[in-house]
């Protein structure tokens, strides 16, 4: 990256300041206030590398606000039992002492569970903030490149993309997909990169504040042709994708190695399975194209695709 290319700070009375070739771009207003209170991200002279940490940072405490929602959550629940199966004692008075007590809890508890679920909504809002101006500064190159090109994806599942249960159900359903190794069936697959990255699966609860590695692996099954991806991390279940089938190891090989490389990009699993998709697709274009090429005397010729399994 050029000089003329390199994100750096510029520091004005109105606050932090990107200069980015001929553009001077302010920090956002929101994004300023949190830096000097609750973020206490002290800039450097990279800054990209600030913003990517600075998103990160407020991913990991979206993350941890989630986790602690959750557990109040399930207090309220169980609080809200207890209070059902209060037992009426004889005295009218003790029982609704009794209740008062409960109430108050309740009360706190259910006032505890609000300010969380706001401070969330707060911190997801101005980590969509962080991203919007990274999008805008419209980075020629480089990691703020990767990074705002994978914060444009959707983390849903695209539609190409068929979901599957837990891993070892993924390996069951066809034992192609597994070999025995010492009397127990594993993955019979070539492995691409166990660190791909979707938005909601790279934070767990204890993650750390730099820029995380994703939770999903990648991998190819010969025997069976097919491409798929696995979730592992301890803080959500188990979870297999399908991105495509009927691959031939040559192909599966030029897709996956291809795209590895930009593995560590946000949403790099989103990126994966459309260039799978795309590679599929292309195959099969080429395929009904070559069944239709004109061979000699009106007949037709059937070219082998490239892409055919060639195991």
């Amino acid at each position: 990256m050029s000089p003329h290319e390199r994100p750096l700070w510029k520091h004005t009375a109105r606050g932090p300041v990107v200069q980015l070739g001929g553009r001077l771009d302010p920090l956002p207003d929101p994004v300023v206030a949190w830096l000097s209170g609750a973020g206490a991200v002290e800039l450097t002279d990279d800054a990209a590398t600030d913003l990517i940490e600075i998103e990160a940072r407020l991913r990991g405490l979206a993350a941890q606000l989630a986790q602690e929602a959750t557990s109040v959550e399930r207090a309220l629940a169980e609080q809200r039992r207890q209070l059902a199966r209060l037992p009426r004692p004889r005295w009218a008075w003790r029982s609704a002492r009794q209740r008062r007590r409960t109430d108050t809890i309740l009360g706190a508890t259910i006032k505890r569970h609000s300010e969380l679920a706001d401070l969330m909504k707060e911190t997801q809002a101005l980590q969509a903030v962080v991203r919007d101006y990274v999008i805008s500064l419209d980075p020629p190159s480089g990691r703020l490149r990767e990074v705002a090109d994978g914060w444009k994806r959707s983390p849903e599942v695209p539609p190409t993309v068929v979901v599957m249960g837990t891993e070892d159900e993924f390996f069951a359903a066809d034992s192609r997909r597994t070999r025995p190794d010492w009397g127990y069936p594993i993955a019979d697959a070539d492995l691409f990169g166990e660190q791909w990255r979707r938005d909601g699966d790279d934070h767990g609860p204890h993650a750390g504040p730099a820029e995380h590695s994703g939770s999903w692996q990648l991998g190819y099954i010969p025997r069976t042709g097919e491409i798929y991806a696995s979730r592992r991390c301890g803080h959500l279940p188990q979870q297999v994708w399908l991105l495509g089938r009927e691959f031939g190891a040559r192909q599966a090989h030029t897709v996956l190695d291809g795209v590895l490389p930009r593995m560590r990009e946000p949403n790099s699993l989103i990126l994966a399975a459309g260039v799978v998709h795309a590679a599929r697709s292309l195959r099969g274009t080429r395929h009904r194209a070559a069944l239709r090429r004109p061979g000699a005397a009106g007949t037709q010729t059937r070219v082998p695709d490239a892409g055919e399994p060639d195991d």
